[in-house]
């Protein structure tokens, strides 16, 4: 069973709850009815989220036999069968759909665009400098499109622009991470790791993560009140990552959040104050 939960990703099922990120900020996540619609959005961008997940790895199953730490996978270590993979991939893709038809057919296109972009990075854009960091950058984005649609509600820009910019960093700090942990056989698992170096990455990490912590600041004064107070603990989380991502222990954003109390803590502050300032 552990297996199987490994295959299908559950624990990065969190990048999912973004679809929430809409209805939370517009102060209507008591609204049972809007809950309801985005919860039906999260199982639906899930399903394609896992499905995604175990066609990559069926893709990549030869290079993932020999990665450090991919090798530990379900598939690349002969856990699962690979048929039996293919199937749950199927069946995931005919759920996603399935779910998405309830909230309507501007829902749908984004869950078909989100797997489109995601099978066109797996099988061709990932071996692409830059252009395969935002498309994964992309794929965050359209998760809060998604929430947005699903609940009928209009994203404010400085908020779209502050989450693909924080997605544009993350992604940097894991090609950060990959390019330490692989060194010299860097190219052998991910060509684009080729056109990189450290001065670069550490200059990207600290362009979007500066632009993406004022774009947040922005739209925190913008709106006022106790909102302005939560660009402090978000500073203090953008720095802190930066932190772990340059020692290049860590690289994967969910396994970075789960291990680092300092994390923890300032989300609980950060949704803390978000919390008093728009249901207060």
């Amino acid at each position: 069973m552990l297996s199987w939960i490994k295959l299908f990703r559950i624990k990065h099922w969190i990048k999912n709850l973004l679809l929430f990120v809409p209805i939370f900020f517009a102060g209507k996540i008591t609204n049972i009815h809007l809950l309801i619609a985005v919860s039906w959005a999260f199982l639906a961008f899930s399903f394609c989220t896992s499905a995604h997940y175990i066609i990559n790895d069926l893709k990549d199953l030869k290079y993932d036999r020999i990665h450090p730490q991919k090798r530990n996978r379900p598939l690349a270590k002969g856990e699962i069968n690979k048929y039996a993979a293919i199937f749950c991939s199927i069946l995931f893709l005919l759920l996603s759909i399935v779910l998405g038809t309830i909230l309507g057919t501007q829902f749908i296109l984004i869950i078909i665009f989100y797997l489109v972009l995601n099978l066109l990075y797996s099988f061709k854009i990932k071996n692409i400098p830059l252009v395969e960091v935002f498309s994964v950058s992309m794929g965050y984005i359209l998760r809060i499109i998604g929430g947005g649609v699903a609940a009928d509600i209009k994203i404010s820009p400085w908020l779209f622009m502050s989450t693909f910019l924080l997605a544009l960093y993350i992604t940097f700090g894991k090609r950060f991470h990959e390019l330490k942990i692989l060194k010299e056989r860097a190219s052998q698992f991910r060509l684009s790791l080729t056109y990189y170096n450290d001065f670069f990455l550490i200059s990207s990490l600290s362009i979007t993560g500066t632009s993406a912590l004022l774009m947040y600041a922005i739209y925190s004064v913008e709106n006022g009140g106790l909102l302005v107070y939560t660009a402090i603990p978000a500073a203090y989380g953008v720095l802190r990552y930066l932190q772990i991502i340059l020692k290049g222990e860590q690289g994967e954003p969910i396994e970075i959040f789960e291990k680092d109390i300092h994390l923890w803590i300032t989300s609980g502050i950060f949704l803390l104050f978000i919390s008093l300032a728009i249901y207060n």
